[in-house]
């Protein structure tokens, strides 16, 4: 039974297709919906730059914050019960498969390509890397 579903959400034409296909699934199933954007993280920052680094991904993250806040009216207006996120990470593969395990995902509905820049042949690099390791049904929309 699918009753928690998860939408990695970049804001690309890719996620805004998975997060309608995945709206539409929760009304079906009467499922709730949680939304994530991932900011990567970098391990290793020169002491010199630390303090842009710091502001850098502050900066980052509001705007990420507020992509995820321009889609609450539709949100709201859906009925389905819903919870965003913003997570960091230094993989993006890993922090969603992380994150589907320990919210007891039922079902990754995500897009088959995002924002990144190197595409690879077929899917997405972070696409391909959920669908292969995740406990879960992952749905690749396209």
């Amino acid at each position: 039974m699918v009753k928690n579903i998860l939408v990695p959400y970049d804001g690309s034409e890719s996620s805004k297709r998975a997060l309608e296909f995945a709206l539409d699934l929760a009304n079906l199933y009467h499922a709730s919906i949680s939304i994530v954007s991932c900011l990567l993280i970098y391990q290793h920052v020169d002491p010199v730059m630390s303090a842009a680094y710091v502001e850098t991904m502050k900066m980052q993250k509001d705007a990420i914050r507020d992509t995820l806040s321009e889609l609450e009216p539709k949100l709201k207006q859906t009925g389905v019960a819903y919870k965003t996120d913003v997570l960091e990470s230094v993989s993006i593969t890993d922090v969603i498969l992380s994150y589907s395990e320990k919210h007891g995902i039922d079902l990754i509905v995500m897009g088959s390509r995002g924002l990144g820049g190197f595409k690879k042949m077929l899917l997405g690099s972070v696409a391909s890397g959920v669908s292969q390791h995740s406990k879960c049904p992952v749905l690749i929309v396209k």
